[in-house]
């Protein structure tokens, strides 16, 4: 072939390689595939073959509280199409399988049995306010991550925390500490009547001493999403507070607002669990000029100098998703952390081996995403140790602005207030 047909040649290729890259689906933002491993004959696991490997994904994609784990599972699924499109795990490729329990323990209950009677996954990925499936998880011996927020977490061996361990009988206190930063002093614990939301109240209270707050207030039973708050600006209003911290959903966080505006509450402080998204805080600026947001535990976007962040963010805005959902960025990590286990299960993976293997990991970084490392041996709970750290993000003139660096607390003991660690 002559030096100029041997041009045309690669000029035509390239051309082409242009389009079909132009053409591709891009749902997954994934990297350029490469050619599967075949994968090694293994004994007969539920959810595996020789192809692939079946995980579950339970979370709330409808109901009240739907937009609390908004883009868990659009994450997750990103993350693992990364994977699979570099050949998958050990040359299995990753099925996710999609349960909405709708926030509903009975609905749950059915989806769980269907999950592994029906469709036989290997693993489950959680983000969910209810926890009836948790008996008949640990029970198959499933390995399961998701959100930090239910009490399985701290006591089922297969039950992992996405961010660290759950538990009811130790916290940390950067809550509290991030809220002293603000000025404020006697604090409205406001909370929806979940397990998790309650753990979180409750806990609060027993930080505040060590900050040198107060509790003016306690509301257990609000209402989840968007709710008539005057009532509860009257109470926080009677009682003389002038922080809240609101374990509530945004909009429900952005009804105790407007409700303070409306009453002319004076507040110092507001804190509102999963506040994470620069448009809705615009949205709502007049309300949340302020107010103080926090993730679910991973760092906020917009922090420099975090390689994992950047691909998340990237990986989710070029697949057309939203990466500012507080839920999100736990799906990806959680994702990243069951692939973790599944590689160092080896060729031939089983339940328990994953199981095993994480729990005897103490550098979980969560594709980087985590504001410090955590562990899931065995510490202050069986399944290790609550978060020490967060990072939060404040409003400033309707823009969500990331703090400058993590806050970390002093590990305690709730019931007693006394520090067990840092």
């Amino acid at each position: 072939m002559s030096v100029s047909r041997k041009a045309a040649f690669a000029a035509g290729g390239a051309s082409l390689t242009m389009l079909l890259a132009v053409t591709a689906n891009a749902a997954s933002a994934a990297p350029t595939p490469k050619p599967t491993v075949k994968a090694v004959a293994c004994a007969t696991q539920p959810g595996v073959d020789n192809s692939s490997i079946k995980v579950g994904v339970m979370t709330i994609r409808t109901g009240a509280a739907a937009t609390t784990q908004a883009g868990f599972y659009e994450a997750a699924k990103l993350r693992m199409d990364q994977e699979n499109a570099k050949g998958g795990i050990n040359g299995r490729k990753v099925q996710l399988f999609l349960y909405d329990d709708q926030g509903s323990g009975a609905t749950q209950s059915t989806l769980v049995s269907k999950a592994l009677d029906q469709d036989g996954v290997f693993s489950m990925l959680e983000a969910t306010v209810a926890d009836t499936m948790f008996p008949a998880l640990k029970s198959a011996n499933v390995p399961t991550i998701g959100l930090t927020n239910l009490p399985a977490q701290s006591t089922d061996r297969n039950a992992f925390g996405a961010t660290g361990a759950f538990s009811t009988a130790y916290s940390a206190t950067y809550g509290a500490k991030r809220m002293a930063d603000s000025g404020a002093k006697a604090i409205a614990v406001v909370n929806h009547n979940s397990p998790g939301a309650n753990n979180a109240g409750a806990a609060y209270l027993a930080q505040e001493p060590l900050e040198g707050l107060t509790n003016a207030l306690r509301i257990a039973d609000a209402p989840i999403g968007t709710y008539d708050a005057t009532s509860t600006a009257l109470k926080i209003k009677s009682s003389g507070a002038d922080g809240v911290y609101a374990v509530l959903t945004p909009d429900g966080g952005v009804s105790v607002a407007q409700a303070l505006k409306q009453q002319n509450v004076s507040i110092k402080g507001l804190m509102i669990a999963g506040l994470t998204d620069p448009v809705f805080a615009q949205k709502n600026a007049a309300s949340l000029e302020g107010a103080i947001g926090s993730t679910y535990g991973t760092v906020p976007i917009g922090v420099p100098g975090k390689p994992g962040l950047r691909t998340f963010t990237n990986g989710m805005k070029a697949a057309g998703l939203n990466p500012y959902s507080s839920a999100a960025p736990i799906g990806f990590v959680a994702a990243d952390t069951m692939i973790k286990g599944l590689k160092l299960a080896g060729k031939c993976p089983t339940r328990q081996a994953v199981i095993d293997q994480l729990r005897n990991q103490s550098n979980i970084t969560g594709a980087g995403l985590l504001p410090a490392p955590i562990s899931y041996k065995p510490g202050l709970t069986p399944n290790g140790d609550p978060a020490a750290c967060t990072w939060y993000v404040s409003v400033k003139a309707g823009v969500l602005s990331p703090d400058a660096k993590a806050t970390c607390g002093k590990l305690i003991e709730n019931a007693t207030g006394k520090v067990v660690k840092g």
